[in-house]
């Protein structure tokens, strides 16, 4: 055996032993099959942001529940030990001056009242700034959740597509090696010259090289999932990519969803209110205040003459002038209004664009995964022949080779044009506020694409 017959068999031999190794461990061991609903519900759970995102949304709640009780009356019992002496004389009274000394000390305890009748419309205000900051959360948590789905779909049919990707590997690797043993023959028997089976050789090692690197893909893609949903063990897919053969609702349609469901147009659009409730509160500040007061006293054995069983009345306060400038204050509050205000005329035109160039990428995904079919037969029948045309040593390896790699950048084509349907989906969904609604689309989906 020549020196370049070894080193070509110590290729193959340790080559073919890289690749069970790498085959054997592709299969996840213990691996959990997860449904694309089923990671969702993982991914909600787990969520850091998410959780954050829910905190938000119970503070803005407890903080609206405890503005409720601002219009009625402040009620408060007060418990105090005085000291004190109260001297001096009653003047000009038939008897002459009568000199006086009243103790004021003992216990004092009274029950307190007061009522705001009317504050300019301030504590309307506050409340409806409080209830429009539970919408405003409740926005958030729809656009975290949005977001977050948005990126399982991401990492989710990425996985999904890095599978694919090493199935197709996979095949060709193993047509590969069908095509060396071949090669081994035909030259064994003189009927290929020796370089043919190098080429073999070569295009058997190119196979091997890029399956390593779809597995090793794949790999990357299965952690990064597993991270993102906190598992500890290897996940694997259960939903396939998917294609809608169908086309989706008008365009116009899905801007109506848009600007009636889309989070950030929700969002801001309780900015504004809250804005608006600002205005009326600085305006409230120049206004009058109106408020009804009261006081009880519950010990009443060590009162002095002067002090009331009870008391009650009403008040009126106006602030003449205030450590605060209100006239900054209201400019501010009115020049926060028009900035929330623009930002919200900005963030529509930013969502109809979103929501229409989402939709057209929906329709051009499905349109390439259509013309891929006929790409994918062609590559199939070229193939067909090149290798029946290599028995008849009518065809080269490098023509079966090339035959072979065509198939597979076809395939591997078709399954990224799957990936980018899905992909475009989720984002017209985001864009609409219906991401929700994405598996009644892969029900809805008629072409499922696997490895």
């Amino acid at each position: 055996m020549t020196g370049s017959s070894r080193l070509l068999l110590t290729s193959a031999v340790l080559l073919a032993a890289s690749g069970a190794e790498i085959r054997a461990a592709a299969p996840a061991l213990g691996s959990e099959a997860l449904t694309y609903d089923e990671a969702r519900a993982a991914l909600y759970q787990v969520s850091d942001v998410r959780a954050a995102a829910e905190a938000g949304l119970d503070r803005s709640t407890d903080e609206a529940k405890a503005s409720r009780l601002l219009g009625f009356p402040n009620l408060t019992v007060g418990v105090g030990e005085l000291l004190g002496i109260k001297t001096g004389s009653i003047t000009n009274t038939p008897f002459g001056n009568i000199p006086y000394s009243e103790n004021f000390r003992g216990p004092r305890s009274t029950v307190d009242s007061t009522w705001s009748i009317y504050t300019g419309g301030r504590i309307a205000a506050t409340q409806k700034a409080l209830a429009s900051g539970v919408s405003a959360a409740q926005a958030d948590l729809a656009r975290t959740e949005s977001s977050l789905d948005v990126l399982l779909t991401r990492e989710y049919f990425g996985l999904e597509l890095a599978a694919n990707v090493a199935a197709t590997r996979d095949q060709v690797l193993d047509q590969a090696e069908r095509q060396l043993e071949r090669a081994k023959r035909f030259e064994q028997q003189g009927l290929i010259p020796r370089v043919e089976l190098l080429s073999a050789q070569v295009a058997r090692d190119a196979a091997q090289r890029e399956q390593v690197s779809a597995l090793r893909d794949r790999e990357i893609a299965e952690m990064s999932l597993r991270r993102l949903l906190h598992r500890d063990r290897p996940v694997t897919i259960a939903t396939p990519l998917f294609v809608l053969n169908e086309a989706l609702e008008p365009i116009e349609r899905w801007i109506e969803w848009a600007e009636a469901r889309n989070p950030e147009l929700a969002e801001l659009a309780a900015r504004r209110s809250q804005a608006e409730q600002g205005v009326r509160t600085a305006e409230a500040s120049w206004k009058p205040e109106i408020f009804a007061f009261g006081s009880y006293s519950l010990i009443r054995k060590y009162q002095t003459l002067i002090e009331p069983d009870w008391i009650a009345g009403v008040g009126i306060r106006l602030t003449l002038v205030s450590h605060v400038d209100r006239m900054s204050q209201l400019s501010a509050a009115r020049k926060s209004l028009s900035q929330v205000s623009a930002l919200e005329a900005a963030a529509s035109t930013e969502i109809d664009t979103r929501v229409e160039t989402a939709y057209r990428r929906v329709a051009q995904s499905r349109e390439q995964f259509r013309l891929l079919d006929s790409s994918i037969a062609l590559a199939e029948e070229n193939l067909r022949l090149r290798e029946r045309g290599f028995g008849e040593g009518q065809s080269t390896v490098l023509d079966v080779s090339e035959a072979r790699d065509a198939l597979a950048r076809a395939r591997t084509a078709r399954a990224a044009a799957a990936f980018d349907f899905d992909v475009a989906l989720t984002e017209l969904l985001e864009a609409a506020g219906k991401t929700a609604s994405l598996a009644e689309y892969i029900q809805r989906s008629d072409i499922r694409v696997t490895p």
